[in-house]
């Protein structure tokens, strides 16, 4: 028996079924198709990061792409080249569409038949479908279908969370390079020098940080003695003033050191090389 044969007594040999489960089964087969394709918007998505279970969550850690740039900076004393990284998620950047069955056009002939149920003294009506191809016996039609998939955008709450990531970059400088008056990059001489004078500026504004830090603890501590003095005699609590006034000493003897060594390195620098 042939191929064809074959399927021409399949077709014709084929249940009837209920004609509601018939009308039922293809809007069913596209809510399932739908349901997958959500899944897949998730699944590509893991692939983005790795997995990690904590407790009973599991937390997805999504993956980043280094990139580097120059950024060029004014100085006091002229212009320097930073070398900055920043870390992207490769979810921010490569973009995030879903399809979806938005449309759908289902066609299809069905044989019927009326079956009589003496139990309960109704007809019930049963189909099936015809044939996809022409049978010699009978001329019944074919079966078509027509489904139309269009790519959607990405939903509100991806594009909020690309918004945030892409938000939320911090850049880390790798190398700084000065710029000599001719324009060129400067020496690593110059380099250095200017690593070490940043390193001390850095310092010391840290250590104004802290020196003001100790002031406004000064400030409130006595505040706070005052109304202790006025409603609880007896119980006032004994503030060490004079150790944080004897810190902030230190601390300004430290900045001038810092200032000292900047200014030097500055004057060594000028009297050899003349700032070239």
């Amino acid at each position: 028996m042939s191929k064809k044969e074959e399927s021409k007594n399949q077709v014709a040999e084929s249940e009837f079924i209920p004609i509601e489960d018939l009308v039922y089964a293809p809007l069913y087969a596209l809510a399932q198709s739908n349901q997958q394709l959500r899944a897949h918007i998730v699944e590509s998505i893991k692939t983005m990061g790795y997995t990690e279970q904590q407790n009973k969550e599991e937390i997805i850690h999504l993956k980043h792409i280094n990139l580097a740039y120059d950024q060029v900076k004014q100085e006091a004393d002229g212009y320097s080249v930073d070398n900055l990284q920043v870390q992207v998620p490769i979810m921010s950047i490569v973009p995030m569409q879903q399809l979806n069955v938005e449309k759908a056009e289902i066609t299809f002939s069905t044989e019927v038949k009326a079956v009589e149920d003496k139990e309960f003294s109704k007809t019930n009506i049963y189909a099936r479908m015809c044939s996809p191809t022409q049978r010699e016996s009978d001329f019944l039609p074919k079966v078509t279908y027509k489904l139309q998939v269009n790519s959607l955008p990405a939903t509100e709450g991806i594009l909020r969370l690309i918004d945030s990531l892409s938000s939320s970059q911090v850049a880390k400088k790798l190398n700084t390079r000065p710029v000599a008056i001719t324009g060129d990059f400067g020496s690593e001489e110059q380099k250095e020098m200017l690593r070490e004078s940043k390193t001390y500026k850095a310092k010391i504004s840290r250590l104004k940080q802290l020196y003001q830090k100790i002031s406004d603890l000064i400030a409130e501590q006595e505040k706070l003695r005052q109304l202790s003095d006025e409603h609880f005699i007896d119980d006032t609590y004994e503030f060490d003033k004079d150790k944080y006034l004897m810190a902030q000493s230190n601390i300004l003897n430290r900045i001038m050191e810092y200032q000292e060594k900047i200014m030097n390195l500055e004057i060594k620098f000028g009297l050899e090389h003349d700032y070239e």
